[in-house]
């Protein structure tokens, strides 16, 4: 934690034997949720196999107040959290496995879990296609909850271009499904992070492969109904 000016306040780390790597956190009110993978069993907690998803909540002082850790005996790896007005946390990111007793696709799946402010899982959603689908970026906005990440096959009835596509996905807070949209060629592109503003519009930025040369980053505002206004 660094304060306004810059100046560290407080350091603290989390592991185990084995490999951990923190991918995203998200901050609401005086409560820090922080989100990665893990190859072992953290805080006592047990490992289904292989790279387990973690969440941890600490408190503005940098107190550990819960772990939580989810997997399957397959890769499962959380890239993306973020916090609604009542302090629950949504993490999103890809599973090799069927989480929850949910099924898998066919190879990396996207799930979306959410937990109350006290840690307790109240929902996991997964979906994908029998190729490799991964989610980075999620936000949530009142009752909605949008993801962003790349797609290999066709999502949700929407079609790939090619390769791997951006999807945009919005779900509402109830785990109901609401709409998908891709948008991609036949090269490689990927969307990283998502965000809104007050009249709901959605922007979307990531990396496009379609250059001459190397990746370049690009910027897409969508408006609430998923149709894309400029790129």
């Amino acid at each position: 934690k660094y304060n306004s000016s810059g100046t560290i306040q407080w350091t603290r780390q989390i592991g185990t034997s084995d490999s951990d790597i923190g991918h995203a956190v998200a901050v609401y009110d005086s409560y820090i949720y922080v989100v990665g993978e893990t190859e072992g069993g953290m805080d006592n907690n047990t490992s289904s196999g292989a790279k387990d998803i973690f969440l941890v909540q600490y408190n503005a002082s940098g107190n550990r107040q819960w772990p939580q850790q989810l997997g399957t005996t397959s890769d499962d790896v959380a890239y993306g959290a973020a916090v609604d007005s009542s302090n629950n946390v949504y993490v999103t990111g890809t599973t090799y496995g069927g989480m929850d007793n949910n099924s898998n696709f066919g190879s990396a799946d996207i799930f979306l879990v959410k937990y109350n402010s006290s840690g307790v899982k109240q929902w996991t959603n997964q979906f994908g296609t029998s190729s490799e689908d991964v989610a980075y970026g999620i936000i949530v906005n009142s009752s909605s909850i949008y993801l962003t990440g790349y797609t290999k096959g066709d999502l949700k009835g929407q079609s790939n271009s090619g390769y791997s596509d951006i999807f945009l996905l919005k779900n509402y807070d109830n785990s109901t499904y609401q709409w998908t949209t891709l948008h991609g060629s036949s090269s490689a592109e990927k969307g990283r992070s998502v965000s809104v503003d007050s009249s709901n519009n959605v922007y979307l930025i990531g990396d496009n492969g379609t250059t001459a040369g190397d990746y370049d980053a690009f910027l897409l505002k969508f408006n609430s109904s998923g149709t894309v206004q400029w790129g």
